[in-house]
């Protein structure tokens, strides 16, 4: 029986599901009362990274069946990608429709069940636009289960590189989050003017246009008086800028902070600054062959397993490509050590395994 026959058999329960997550509602209660909350999530190092590995994953080749190939679509693939970095973990529910295979990312689910994955019974929540709809009790080989890492307390859940080194994500997160709060407070700038007497007892309207000032230019009462005839102070008309001014010992932090997030990530951060081109090539080997394939291959036996694909294959043959000068240089110096061309040439990767 092929994997679409099979999924034609499995039987789901599916209702609706009102309520949010948890999260999900203390996020929205929080923003209604205007709080702001460090999440290593909404920081950009995390995204830079997640962003590069999920963009690379869409760029991936994928061979084998045509109903798992026309599945794991580049959308399907950058969530996949994207979701490994960020939250450690995605899940797949499977079904059939119309002759093809979809698969249908989960917003969240549980897991129950021995030590055994044999044994494991997910419950799925897929979300939609108007309507949650929850899947009970549904067999693990019905679902495809992506993890980044798995610990033996834990093997049913995935974790991701700042579910790991949480110090790190929290030092990104705050740094950002207190340069944030700087930026946005009032800022604008004091142009002082000539009062007219000087008499003017309140400065209640002036504290509220500094609350208000996004930008602009308020006019505040000179040190002097024209009215007195005595010349404003040589400094007086001079414009005043106030606003955001973050300690520089805070900005040196939160680049100490995004490099010790994308080292987690095990990516370098010379992928996402200025540098030489020789740097950046090296940076984006280590990448390919540390980051990404590891991942891809992950991927790729999961989805053997739970797609009755055996032989499904994820390549990054082009994006390899961005290798070849390197690949080029250590074949030149192998072949002249006096190494067999054939032999040269396979280990310098200039022909691929799936290739020959």
């Amino acid at each position: 029986m092929t994997m679409l026959e099979k999924l034609k058999f499995w039987k789901r329960e599916t209702r609706a599901d009102s309520s949010y997550t948890d999260a999900l509602v203390a996020a929205i209660t929080a923003n209604a009362r205007g709080e702001t909350t460090a999440f290593p999530t909404a920081t950009s190092a995390l995204e830079s990274c997640a962003g590069l590995v999920g963009r690379a994953f869409a760029a991936a080749e994928v061979d084998g069946p045509a109903y798992a190939v026309d599945a794991l679509t580049p959308e399907t693939m950058l969530m996949i990608g994207r979701a490994l970095i960020r939250r450690g973990e995605i899940v797949f529910g499977m079904d059939v429709s119309e002759g093809r295979l979809f698969l249908w990312p989960a917003a969240s689910h549980d897991v129950d069940g021995d030590h055994d994955p044999r044994s494991w019974r997910y419950r799925l929540n897929l979300a939609g636009p108007d309507l949650q709809t929850t899947r009970e009790n549904v067999s693990g080989v019905e679902v495809v289960h992506l993890c980044y890492a798995r610990d033996p307390e834990t093997p049913w859940r995935g974790y991701g590189p700042l579910q790991v080194a949480q110090l790190a994500g929290r030092l990104s997160a705050e740094t950002t989050a207190a340069l944030a709060d700087e930026a946005s407070g009032p800022r604008g700038s004091f142009l002082p003017m000539p009062s007219k007497g000087g008499d003017d007892p309140t400065l209640a309207k002036l504290r509220g246009d500094i609350k208000k000032a996004r930008g602009t230019m308020l006019a505040v009462e000179s040190m002097g008086t024209m009215a007195a005839g005595a010349p404003a102070p040589a400094g007086d008309w001079m414009q005043k800028r106030f606003g955001a001014a973050p300690p520089e010992a805070l900005v040196r932090l939160l680049g100490t902070a995004t490099i010790e997030v994308m080292g987690a990530c095990g990516l370098s951060p010379s992928l996402f600054m200025d540098g030489d081109g020789t740097g950046k090539r090296e940076s984006w080997r280590q990448a390919l062959f540390a980051v990404i394939q590891p991942l891809g291959r992950i991927v790729e036996t999961e989805m053997r397993i739970k797609l009755d694909a055996p032989n499904l294959k994820i390549s990054w043959s082009e994006l390899r490509a961005s290798d070849l000068q390197a690949r080029a240089r250590s074949f030149q110096s192998m072949v002249q050590a006096g190494m067999d061309i054939e032999k040269a040439v396979r280990l310098s990767g200039l022909v691929l395994p799936e290739d020959e």
